[in-house]
Order: C-alpha cells, then sequence, then structure tokens
C-alpha cells in the first residue's frame, strides 16, 4: 500500500499534465469543427395589411328631384270650435344637424391571420352609392374597410375598420366593396386567402 502511494506521488505531476494537455486538444477540436453561432433576434409576428390603390375619384350621378313634404293636419282638443276660415300657416321642418354617428358594433370575434407572399391586386372596381341625405347634407368623408379575399379573388367578408362618415354611406361602401373582383394572393405559387385594407373616399367634387 505504502509503495503504490509513493508511486502515485512521483507520477502525480505527469498525471496531471497529461489530462491537462488531452483537455485543451479535446476543446480545440470542439471549438474547430462546431458551426458558427449566428444570432438571430426573436421578430413578434403581427397581421398587416396590405393598403390597395383606388382611383382617386368617381362619377357621381345627380341629385334627385326634391319632393315637397306634405303637411301635417292638427287635430282640434274636444269642446274646441274650429273656424274652417282660418288661415293656417305652412308647416315647416328644420333639418336636424351635428348629430353624431351611433359608433360601429363590437366585434364579436377575433380576426383571422393571413400569411401571404403575394397580396391581392383589384382588377374590378365599382364606385359606391351615395346617399341621398348625405349628398344633400353635404357631408363627405372616408371608409375604411378590411376586406377579405377568397383563393378565387371574389370578396368572402367585408368590415369597417375605421369611418368619419355616417353609417348610410359606411352601407353603401360595403355593399360595393362585396362586388370587387382581385388577383388572388399567393403563397408562393399557390392562391391563399388574404386580408386587405381598401379605403372608399366620399366625395362631392
Amino acid at each position: 500500500m505504502a509503495i503504490a502511494n509513493v508511486e502515485f506521488k512521483r507520477g502525480y505531476h505527469r498525471y496531471l499534465r497529461n489530462a491537462l494537455f488531452l483537455a485543451i486538444i479535446i476543446h480545440f477540436l470542439m471549438f474547430y469543427f462546431s458551426p458558427p453561432f449566428e444570432f438571430k433576434p426573436y421578430v413578434l409576428r403581427e397581421e398587416t395589411f396590405q393598403a390597395v390603390e383606388l382611383p382617386e375619384s368617381f362619377e357621381i350621378p345627380p341629385p334627385p328631384k326634391e319632393i315637397a313634404q306634405p303637411a301635417v293636419p292638427i287635430e282640434a282638443a274636444a269642446g274646441e270650435e274650429v273656424d274652417e276660415e282660418a288661415d293656417i300657416a305652412p308647416t315647416s321642418f328644420d333639418k336636424i344637424s351635428d348629430v353624431p354617428p351611433p359608433p360601429p358594433p363590437p366585434s364579436e370575434k377575433a380576426q383571422e391571420f393571413y400569411a401571404f407572399d403575394e397580396p391581392p391586386v383589384l382588377i374590378k372596381y365599382v364606385p359606391p352609392k351615395y346617399p341621398d341625405l348625405a349628398r344633400t347634407a353635404g357631408i363627405e368623408g372616408i371608409v375604411l374597410l378590411r376586406v377579405v379575399v377568397g383563393e378565387d379573388g371574389k370578396v368572402v367578408s367585408v368590415s369597417v375598420i375605421q369611418s368619419d362618415v355616417t353609417p348610410a354611406m359606411e352601407r353603401a361602401a360595403m355593399e360595393a366593396a362585396r362586388k370587387f373582383l382581385f388577383k388572388p394572393a399567393k403563397q408562393r405559387t399557390v392562391p391563399v386567402k388574404a386580408a386587405v385594407a381598401v379605403p372608399i373616399r366620399f366625395s362631392l367634387h
């Protein structure tokens, strides 16, 4: 036992030197043959909309002819005598202005995300019909629509993203957008469903 301890002590430095040399060789080989490390920051995937260019203006049909409003008869109270020869002043109706439109209804379901390499391209544009009341009141503005385009290029669904016009004008814009026709989006070479943002402008000029 004592002899083994003496021999171990004599060869201790040699064993330590060989082990250290072997560890250096192993680490060098690991670094040499390992592939280089490339740092790629994580990017949060968010849904983006591709804006579609529309014609700056479209022809607005002439306003319809004004129709005279009928007079509203006033019933006499019980026991009150009515003078049949009395002159009745013409009835007039005051226009109500500066009435803010009601807020759009909240969305009941979350919007779906569509991935694509090539965005849809608008190939058929249908101008919206200008509501008569909005034309008479001189209301102008823009409706930003979210249009979902199917694999065949037809519009699947339409919703309002942002608007500064009346609900009647929003409905007119949505009705026109449903008649749009697109070149469908593509994921590589395959047509896919996609969502785009389409601005609809109402202008009297």
